[in-house]
């Protein structure tokens, strides 16, 4: 099989559409995946792209897309109409597939939301065959109330409202994820339990896991269809754990093609399938003065073919002078290139519009790219990302004629932007967000987990109420290395993993401040890296005018809380700007509405 990318129309919007193409059709049969919403949509991305193959392997031409003001396609949540848009997107998406590839009858497959989008477009008529529904909810005031459920919970680990900055645009923000005040209305409006059939598709109910499907749908499609299969569809869980942890089940992919192909006629060799390949969208305007278009870097791989990492390139427009400058977005963990909760496709575009070309990048084994289906937390910290992001670097300076570069990154992403001024050239500035490590450090999950309960554990009074509770005292360390095993990382150590390369982190400052590298370390307040290199006093130092520190208020670690996104979006404006100009950093930090204390700010060490 083989994957080609490309835009395609939808009203008003450009969608990005990934078709996985078959070596050899199974019928005239193809597939559309509709994906679900915000953070479920973020987790399932890589193991919906292996389900798309899978089903392309198995003879199915499949689509997937990101749906209108989502992922890399058009628009944003503000937008008016969102909801008819998605449900319309459906209906395109189909048509797209039919026209690239050649294909009569078209499959959708959708995704919790997903699913009820695809409903909904086929009781208004979408060209149809036949539907897969994942894991529905008959209303959309159930799905609403599992994303109030999910935003409550995450509230926890945020600072309280009453002390957090006002959200800066109205509406509920739901896993990073905004849901404007017109969207939650019609939300609430839809109801796919009483749709009005114009036809009759063939439905494949397949519900979350061990959890049945919503009585309210059974009953509407057994009322109003004739063909309705019900099936466990396995792997739900699995497929919406984090990002760098979902993965797709192989059972439910042989079950889904085994609905799709059952009863369709397979074409017989007397009779070939007419496949038309699709062509690949040069540019496409997704912004004002702003074009994008697929960025494909083939890395080495010995033995095999050579691997490929895909990327979105945002460039300025023929009436917008060009920068020199170039920036690059790195992942945040497993997330794909748009970064956590879109910010990267926000800040890209920006900086497109004003003439600044950047690359949203996925290193391999992460979103689009080539490589394992799953990486682990500590496979993550490899020195091999340091080098695709040198390979990457290499392939911007041949395309765009750029001489500097800024890398961007969230988590492990910042860990290799890190790493990438210290070691690139080119690379003159890095902007890291809240990095759990520099370098590799095997034991930083057991220190930081255990770390917290040993103080409460010093007495004989606390280590009797463990005896009575069950656990011996002799086994409570190893029931800790278990739990932190489980859901931290394993002690991984030895040759292949980043290492700091310095003597030791003041090496490290003084060294970046000699090769004037910008290098801004943004921390939320209670971010463990935080605290370990205050108590080491690893931070740099005031009189260092080229590396700083900036601390913003707990958000999250990966920034859910609108406020705390606007805070970085303008952090990194005030950054990208400075680099551009070679100027010093600004005397303060002036983002209006939000608390920032800013350690270090300015070329003189001015402390505020």
């Amino acid at each position: 099989m083989s994957t080609r990318h490309r835009w395609f129309r939808s009203g008003i919007y450009s969608l990005l559409g990934h078709v996985d193409l078959p070596e050899d059709t199974a019928g005239d049969m193809g597939v559309v995946i509709v994906p679900p919403f915000g953070w479920e949509d973020v987790c399932s991305y890589r193991p919906l792209r292996f389900m798309a193959q899978g089903l392309a392997q198995r003879g199915i031409p499949t689509l997937r897309y990101d749906l209108p003001g989502t992922g890399d396609s058009s628009g944003d949540a503000t937008d008016a109409g969102v909801l008819d848009s998605w449900i319309r997107s459906v209906a395109d998406a189909a048509a797209e597939l039919r026209n690239v590839t050649g294909v009569r009858d078209v499959t959708v497959v959708g995704v919790h939301l997903g699913a009820m989008l695809a409903m909904k477009a086929v009781s208004q008529g979408a060209d149809i065959r036949q539907m897969v529904l994942w894991g529905p909810a008959a209303t959309g005031r159930a799905v609403l109330r599992e994303l109030r459920a999910t935003a409550n919970v995450e509230r926890w680990e945020h600072l309280p409202d009453e002390f957090a900055p006002p959200q800066p645009m109205p509406g509920f923000e739901a896993g990073g994820f905004l849901i404007s005040p017109e969207t939650l209305r019609a939300m609430e409006d839809l109801d796919v339990s009483s749709l009005p059939w114009r036809t009759s598709p063939r439905v494949l109910l397949l519900s979350r896991d061990d959890l049945p499907p919503d009585g309210k749908i059974l009953e509407a499609l057994h009322t109003s269809l004739r063909h309705v299969a019900i099936a466990p569809g396995r792997g739900y869980a699995a497929m919406m754990c984090s990002p760098q942890e979902s993965v797709s089940c192989v059972e439910t992919i042989d079950l889904i093609a085994s609905f799709i192909t059952a009863d369709i006629g397979v074409e017989s060799p007397e009779k070939p399938h007419a496949r038309r390949a699709p062509t690949t969208s040069r540019a496409e305007r997704v912004a004002p003065r702003t074009l994008e278009s697929v960025f494909s870097i083939e890395t080495p791989r010995m033995e095999t073919a050579p691997l490929c990492m895909f990327g979105i390139l945002s460039e300025p427009d023929a009436a917008v002078p060009r920068s020199d400058y170039c920036l690059l977005y790195l992942n945040a963990g497993g997330v794909r290139h748009t970064g956590p909760n879109r910010m990267w496709v926000e800040s890209a575009r920006r900086w497109a519009s004003r003439g600044v070309t950047s690359l949203r990048l996925d290193l391999q084994g992460i979103g689009e790219s080539d490589g394992e289906q799953v990486i682990d937390v500590p496979s993550l910290y490899r020195e091999t990302f340091v080098q695709q992001i040198e390979i990457a670097i290499g392939r911007l300076r041949e395309y765009t004629g750029a001489t500097r570069f800024g890398t961007i990154g969230l988590c492990s992403g910042a860990c290799w932007a890190f790493h990438a001024a210290a070691r690139i050239p080119e690379v003159d500035s890095s902007i890291l967000v809240n990095p759990s490590l520099l370098w590799w450090d095997a034991s930083a999950d057991r220190r930081r987990i255990l770390g917290p309960l040993s103080p409460g554990f010093t007495g004989w009074a606390e280590w009797s109420r463990v005896i009575r509770g069950g656990i011996e005292r002799g086994n409570f360390q190893g029931a800790a290395r278990r739990i932190t095993e489980k859901f931290g990382w394993t002690r991984r150590e030895g040759s292949g993993y980043l290492q700091l390369g310095f003597r030791n982190m003041e090496h490290a400052w003084s060294s970046l401040e000699k090769n004037r590298k910008r290098v801004t370390l943004v921390f939320r307040e209670g971010e463990p890296l935080l605290a370990e290199m205050e108590a080491a006093r690893q931070l740099p130092p005031l009189k260092n005018s080229w590396a700083r520190l900036v601390r913003i208020p707990n958000g999250g670690h990966t920034l859910r809380p609108l406020w705390a996104q606007k805070i970085v979006h303008d952090l990194i404006d005030l950054e990208i700007d400075a680099a551009i100009r070679e100027a010093p950093a600004p005397a303060a930090w002036s983002v209006e509405g939000n608390p920032i204390q800013a350690d270090h700010i300015c070329a003189n060490g001015t402390h505020l």
